[in-house]
């Protein structure tokens, strides 16, 4: 073959070399610097493919028996977190919900469950016979629902309301009073007016259960003249988990009850409830995530097809098409599937929870699993099957190897991060797919080896005649890309996607909330949504915690106190001070005036002589019917001398209707907590998980990325080791992320803690696209078969490298990129938010990633000359030269200078 031929490459379906390390360029995919320097992973891989050839039926024994890990899935239960399970767990709400449940005497979280009830009608809540309705309602369901919580048990709100148990009588005094009034509009001692309403010298807020409410001051019972939300706040005391657990399944009852209840029509149905709870939240992603499993088959459907097609024409043009195949395409999708049960049975007996996002991991782990096959199943191919099995095997696995090697290595890298990642419900995903594909790249080994081994052994036909016509075109596309003004145009076309990709990094919003992650369908969107755009627009309390003493007979730190209060209060959207819950202040008011005269709630012991303010009228206080309910807002000591230990507050807040109001007020609570050191405060609201999620995830997005792309650059400088590749390589990843991350908000898509999972994950799905180009690129010679003889060739143009990593790369990077998207386009059909993140972003990296990886950096790396493609770092550190840094054996000198050298051709004995 003449030197012009060199300049024309030609790739051959088969190569293998039998020739000695001395006489052929040695490929060095891993290399340790020092002592370890001869240390090869081809090697390693040569001697492993070897074994598994010669004994593959042990291998499929042992895949069989790691399978076994799969029963552990037996008995798995979904369970969702949504309520904090996307906050950072270094957050400071994490702390502010420890000091709550510190003070509440809980194990858990604080639980509170919202019943909301509305007219069917569309008219006023307000209405005597639609409050009766509700008030017979709520009796049945605070006295007489009880549910079985295991072992025999039936609880009713009854054993876990404790000092709550009285907390939504407001509806019962209103309606007494309301009845009352109507019958006798000029009656003394009712003045029903809202938002506070006095019955007898006691006042009634019903700012705290009545929302919606427009007023008439013309009405001479009450000022309501519309209503449309009564809301009754469920809280409960619960000491343990055990406890929690319970008071779950009561409020599921009490969701279930409501539902069946509002689908009855009729005169003695006449409101709408509706019952949502963190529980209620849980159980509804659960049920959606389960509807995903249809989406799932019908990936997996297409994904057979898919798979069959391709390996068909893989194995046609390289005459091995038979009956066999489809066995083949079966064992080559039974790698993913394997492996996601495997690791689902791995991740229950680690104790770990099965959440929703673990039911996109099939669909995501089913597309990228399989993508290690399809380059072993390549590369078998492509090797002569005159060579025994252990010896091709062991051949295919040199070249192979390391290449499913960098791509396992770097996914499973990726998911390993984000499995760091402070976000509970992200962090078990992660770790499931970092599970799922390095299993999944174990049973390439032992399980899809072994069976190419047993099944595809021999041609059964000559190759394709399309082989030259394949490579005519290929040499064409490669002149074209290959081109300076291919080059020019493409930077031009790159600068405004790097524009709009930056411009849409830096304009993405950190936002998440729950109605964004709750299902489209999920009935509790109703409840959800009047919660955020009437209740919390009328009513948006913060709770705030005294921790250290209240020495209420102190003046001094009386005043102290007060002002705290004070602080609080005149806040801009503070409702006033008629709105806030204080024990201390409602002592005040009992202690200079109810209870002043009436002693029939104290100790027959106390007397109540004091004239100062101080604690001696504490007991009666905190017995008399209308204050009892501040038991549970006091910790108290009596054997102390300042027998108030703790005190609990709750402020009322309006018009916080955005995220920025409430990110913002939320600032200003923890600035005036932060500024009283000796009464140690500490604020708590049913929104601050969400809060500093939202006002971390910028910062954690950077530092995931950019620990992300260091490792990816890391396992490239290992795997490609040229300086110049590797930075076109890290930046082509770079470049891929951006356009990702960029292109994403275009396609409304905020910054949450999903939204930064997609991305991670994408950065690490890049390099499939990119870092094989770059390694091919580097190869400086090229081996074939040729009459039975095996040659290699120098190839000095960059056109014939070009062509020469596109015939190695394209039509596995074709499988694998199409595959993936198979698998999770079905999911699109739900059009939830959860798995609409994972598609649009697997779909964007599958459009960049195949644009960079088959244009782009073939393009660039072509405007450089090739002699800058022969050093690799360890070269530059230790002043050596080698002839291809992305090779795994070393060249010598003799092939440096060879442009056509005959190999040994194959003997007798290695045919045999």
């Amino acid at each position: 073959m003449s030197s012009a031929e060199g300049e024309q490459f030609i790739h051959r379906p088969t190569v293998i070399s039998t020739a000695s390390a001395a006489s052929r360029p040695r490929h060095k995919t891993f290399e340790l610097l020092g002592p370890f320097s001869n240390i090869s992973l081809a090697e390693m891989y040569k001697v492993c493919g070897k074994i598994i050839g010669r004994f593959p039926v042990p291998f499929i024994i042992a895949t069989a028996i790691m399978c076994s890990a799969a029963l552990g899935a037996i008995g798995l239960q979904m369970k969702d977190n949504v309520r904090d399970g996307y906050t950072p767990k270094n957050s400071q709400s994490r702390l502010e919900n420890r000091i709550y449940r510190e003070f509440l005497g809980s194990e858990g979280d604080p639980v509170m469950t919202t019943v909301l009830m509305t007219a069917k009608d569309g008219g006023s809540m307000h209405r005597i016979e639609y409050l009766e309705e509700a008030q017979r309602q709520w009796l049945y369901i605070s006295k007489n629902l009880s549910v079985d919580v295991g072992d025999g048990q039936f609880m009713k709100f009854g054993d876990f309301c404790g000092h709550y148990c009285q907390a939504n009588d407001i509806l019962q005094y209103f309606l007494s009073a309301y009845k009352t009034k109507s019958a006798d509009p000029t009656l003394d001692g009712y003045q029903l007016d809202y938002p506070i309403a006095t019955v007898m010298g006691y006042q009634l807020h019903l700012e705290r259960n009545f929302f919606g409410v427009t007023t008439n001051q013309s009405n001479p019972v009450t000022n309501i003249q519309m209503m449309r939300v009564l809301t009754l706040p469920v809280l409960s005391e619960v000491k343990t988990f055990e406890d929690t657990d319970k008071l779950n399944k009561w409020e599921l009852a009490v969701y279930n009850y409501a539902t069946g209840y509002s689908a009855l029509d009729g005169p003695n149905h006449l409101v709408e409830i509706n019952v949502i709870g963190a529980e209620v939240v849980d159980t509804e992603m659960n049920k959606d995530a389960q509807k995903m499993v249809p989406y799932f088959i019908v990936g997996i459907v297409s994904m057979i097809i898919f798979i069959f097609i391709t390996v068909s024409i893989s194995a046609s043009y390289y005459g091995y098409f038979s009956w066999r195949i489809g066995l083949i395409a079966l064992a080559c999708l039974m790698v993913p599937i394997l492996a996601i049960l495997t690791a689902f049975g791995i991740n229950n007996m680690l104790g770990n929870r099965t959440n929703s996002p673990m039911m996109i991991m099939p669909f995501l782990i089913n597309g990228i699993g399989v993508n290690d096959a399809f380059l072993t199943l390549q590369n078998w191919l492509q090797h002569s099957p005159d060579l025994p099995s252990g010896k091709r095997l062991g051949y295919m696995l040199s070249e192979a190897g390391p290449s499913i090697t960098t791509t396992t290595l770097t996914n499973v890298i990726v998911f390993l991060i984000g499995w760091m990642n402070p976000t509970e419900e992200m962090s078990i995903f992660c770790l499931g797919c970092a599970i799922s594909l390095l299993l999944a790249y174990v049973y390439t080994l032992t399980f899809f080896c072994p069976v190419l081994v047993l099944l595809l052994n021999e041609r059964v036909k000559e190759p394709s005649k399309l082989e030259r016509s394949f490579n005519k075109a290929l040499e064409f596309y490669a002149k074209i890309v290959c081109s300076r003004w291919t080059f020019l145009v493409l930077m031009l076309g790159v600068a405004v996607y790097w524009g709009f990709g930056i411009y849409g990094t830096l304009r993405i919003q950190a936002v998440l909330n729950t109605a964004k992650i709750l299902p489209l369908e999920t009935p509790i969107r109703k409840p959800n949504r009047i919660i955020e755009e009437t209740v919390w627009k009328e009513f948006y309390p913060v709770t705030v915690i005294v921790n250290n003493p209240v020495d209420i007979s102190n003046p001094s730190k009386l005043s102290i106190f007060e002002n705290l209060v004070h602080d609080f209060e005149s806040m801009e959207k503070c409702r006033g001070s008629e709105y806030t819950i204080s024990p201390i202040r409602d002592y005040q008011t009992y202690f200079y005036g109810v209870g002043a005269e009436d002693f029939d709630y104290e100790d027959e012991t106390v007397k109540n002589t004091s004239t100062s303010f101080d604690f001696s009228k504490l007991t009666g206080f905190l017995e008399n019917p209308i204050y009892k309910h501040h038991k549970g807002t006091m910790k108290l000591n009596f054997f102390n001398a300042v027998p108030i230990r703790k005190v609990q507050l709750i402020f009322a807040y309006e018009n916080v209707t955005s995220w920025d109001d409430r990110i913002k007020i939320m600032e200003d609570w923890r600035h005036i907590a932060s500024s009283y050191d000796t009464l140690n405060v500490s604020v708590w609201n049913v929104n601050a998980m969400f809060v500093d999620q939202m006002q971390s995830l910028k910062g954690l997005a950077i530092s995931n990325a950019l620990v992300t792309l260091g490792c990816m650059a890391a396992v490239c400088i290992v795997f490609i080791r040229n300086p110049l590749s590797v930075s076109l390589a890290t930046a082509s990843i770079l470049s891929i992320s951006i356009g990702v991350t960029g292109y994403l908000c275009f396609w409304d898509l905020d910054l949450d803690p999903v939204t930064l999972c997609a991305v991670i994950v994408s950065i690490g799905m890049s390099v499939d696209f990119v870092a094989h180009v770059a390694c091919h690129y580097q190869v400086r010679y090229k081996e074939f078969e040729e009459n039975g003889v095996v040659k290699k060739i120098e190839m000095k143009t960059p056109e014939s490298r070009v062509v020469n990593s596109l015939s190695n790369v394209l039509w596995p990077m074709v499988q694998s990129a199409f595959s993936t998207l198979l698998c999770v386009l079905p999911l699109a059909i739900l059009q939830n938010y959860l798995p609409m993140v994972f598609v649009k972003t697997i779909l964007l990296v599958v459009i960049w990633g195949m644009f960079h990886g088959l244009v782009l950096l073939p393009c660039i790396l072509a405007q450089f000359p090739l002699s800058v493609f022969n050093k690799t770092f360890a070269d530059l550190l230790f002043g050596r030269t080698s002839s291809s840094s992305c090779s795994s054996e070393t060249d010598s000198e003799e092939d440096t200078t060879a442009e056509a050298q005959e190999m040994t051709p194959l003997s007798v004995a290695d045919k045999a």
